[in-house]
This record gives C-alpha cells, sequence and structure tokens, in this order.
C-alpha cells in the first residue's frame, strides 16, 4: 500500500494548541493550521503579516474577527460561527491586523496560510 505518515508540529499554550496541518513550504501553497481555544472569551491572533495572505473558517463554535487596517486605521468587527449547511472563509490581506475571540467553548478555527509563518513577518 502506497502511503506516508508524518508527525505533525503542534504548539500548546494556556490559550489552547495551534497545529501544523501540512507544511507546504517546499511549494507555492503554504501551510494550514487548526486552532482550538480553551473556553469563551479567549483571543488569538492580534497581530499582522507583510508578506502573506491568510483565508480563515470556523469548524466549530463561534467566534468575533476584529479587523483593523494598519494604514487607515479603519476597523470592522463580525461573528463567524460553525453551521450545518453554510461554512464561512475569510480572507485577510496583508496589513490587516486580525483577532479572533471565541465566543463559545468549543471553538475551532482552521486557517491557511499562502507562505509558511516566519517571526519575521508577524507584526503585532
Amino acid at each position: 500500500m502506497n502511503i506516508r505518515i508524518h508527525r505533525i508540529e503542534k504548539k500548546v499554550d494556556a490559550r489552547g494548541e495551534l497545529v501544523v496541518f501540512k507544511d507546504y513550504s517546499a511549494d507555492p501553497f503554504g501551510q494550514i493550521y487548526f486552532v482550538s481555544f480553551n473556553g469563551s472569551g479567549i483571543s488569538r491572533g492580534n497581530h499582522y503579516h507583510k508578506k502573506w495572505k491568510e483565508w480563515f473558517g470556523v469548524v466549530t463554535g463561534r467566534i468575533r474577527v476584529d479587523l483593523e487596517d494598519v494604514f487607515t486605521g479603519a476597523k470592522d468587527s463580525f461573528v463567524l460561527c460553525s453551521s450545518t449547511t453554510d461554512y464561512w472563509v475569510i480572507e485577510i490581506c496583508p496589513y490587516i491586523k486580525h483577532t479572533f475571540t471565541s465566543l463559545s467553548d468549543d471553538a475551532i478555527l482552521l486557517n491557511y496560510a499562502s507562505g509558511k509563518w516566519d517571526k519575521e513577518d508577524d507584526y503585532k
């Protein structure tokens, strides 16, 4: 049988887990993450990137998304939630500060990034 099993990277802190589902850095694909929240009211993100786009979707639960354009200061906020019928994905371009706050105990966020994570591209 032609299969491969890979150990995947998992980072854990008091807020929950971030799992690098697949590292596509050798390809132009980027990376896929899923992010869990350890309860309601937990915030993740609160940063922006200079180089890459990200797409986010809620796997389960409800999550408030807070956005800010770092050049103009324009802000927006809305709620994403899982659904039995529809899934929504938000595309976030470079220089848009993004913060995700769980509004339910079971929130999980799926994230695709157009590039490989680099600490130098993470700006608060």
